[in-house]
């Protein structure tokens, strides 16, 4: 947002750099005016003073107005248009690779955890509810798919380890289907 005024990162670091410097300065000065015996030395470090305190002042004037103009300039520019095709791949691109990790780290329920569906079920709505959350920003889609990926599984409390190699993970469909009925039919025989 600064580069709209033409004052970069480092300028703007740079004036806060002199206010403090200022400050400091005339910190100094008005000590050791007041500490100084010879009324005219003492006079000299009040004016040297004086000029530091006004241009502290300054420093922080500026600050202020450039913050301001800052605000201005990003409620006047115009919002950048989303780009809805990046942001619903992104989606499902995370949303398959977290349901490889939830289905990876509670496998259909065994046996003896009756509440397993129920948890893996749980933690596909919360899936949902956080990926709707995230594609609202612009920028959704944007950073590496293995960090968003990494980053929604921690925030779902699924293992780092399972979620770090997802791509290796099947997919939940593939655990569900019956491995008869990919084979091929047997051939068709006559009744006759």
């Amino acid at each position: 947002m600064l580069d709209a005024l033409s004052i970069t990162e480092a300028e703007a670091a740079g004036l806060s750099e002199l206010a403090a410097l200022d400050l400091a300065m005339a910190r100094d000065f008005a000590a050791r005016a007041q500490a100084a015996e010879d009324p005219e030395v003492a006079n000299d470090l009040a004016r040297s003073y004086q000029r530091m305190a006004r241009s502290y002042r300054q420093s922080l004037a500026l600050k202020v107005r450039l913050q301001a103009e800052t605000l201005r300039v990003a409620r006047e520019a115009p919002a950048a248009p989303r780009d809805e095709v990046r942001i619903r791949a992104r989606v499902e691109a995370v949303r398959d690779a977290v349901h490889r990790v939830i289905w990876a780290e509670h496998e259909p329920a065994e046996a003896e955890d009756p509440d397993g569906d129920e948890r893996c079920d749980r933690l596909f709505e919360l899936l949902e509810e956080r990926l709707d959350l995230l594609c609202r920003d612009n920028r959704f889609g944007l950073e590496p798919l293995d960090d968003q990926v990494q980053a929604v599984c921690r925030a779902l409390g699924l293992d780092e380890a399972l979620a770090q190699r997802w791509r290796d993970l099947p997919h939940p469909e593939e655990g569900l289907r019956d491995p008869q009925a990919d084979a091929d039919p047997p051939p068709w025989r006559g009744s006759g």
